[in-house]
């Protein structure tokens, strides 16, 4: 009798995984940057003025490696402040900063975040700064991210104008 009852659950349950991890959640932005992509780099691995300048990320500690872990205030716009503790996944000087941070064991929530810098013939430099998100609890939290692609553009926003006062 309980085998009756247990088994349909557990497959109801499988199968709800299955379909939850076929789901995720991007965030894209870009942003023209008036600078070279090595001088844009220089802002945004120098950490330690995260606070006088980035509205998003507040502050950053830790070696910016593969496979290293962060130490991330996330600060989201109702004010909130929230410490992350993700885990580099690549970094390549001048061009991609990626890190990974995950909500419990791996699978219940992720969030991928990464800027790639795409340096432009004329000196600028184009950036693309987005996140995913994934994993079975997604489908209950996604209204979360509702205003991601406004906290990214915030930090863009910010970033430029970094980038112009620091070139002055």
């Amino acid at each position: 009798m309980a085998l009756l009852i247990i088994v349909p659950i557990a497959l109801a349950l499988a199968a709800y995984c299955v379909w939850a991890m076929r789901r995720d959640h991007r965030t894209e932005t870009t942003a023209h940057l008036d600078a070279p992509a090595h001088e844009v780099w220089a802002v945004l691995t120098g950490f330690g003025s995260y606070a006088e300048w980035n509205p998003l990320f507040t502050a950053v500690n830790g070696e910016l490696a593969e496979d290293e872990r962060l130490a991330v205030t996330r600060t989201h716009t109702d004010g909130r402040p929230r410490r992350l503790r993700p885990k580099v996944l690549h970094v390549s000087p001048a061009r991609r900063i990626q890190w990974l941070h995950r909500l419990g064991p791996g699978g219940l929530l992720d969030r991928e975040h990464y800027l790639v810098l795409e340096p432009q013939k004329d000196r600028t430099t184009r950036l693309i700064h987005g996140e995913r998100v994934t994993g079975v609890l997604l489908p209950m939290a996604a209204g979360r991210f509702d205003g991601a692609a406004e906290e990214l553009e915030a930090m863009n926003t910010a970033l430029a104008e970094r980038v112009k006062t620091s070139r002055e």
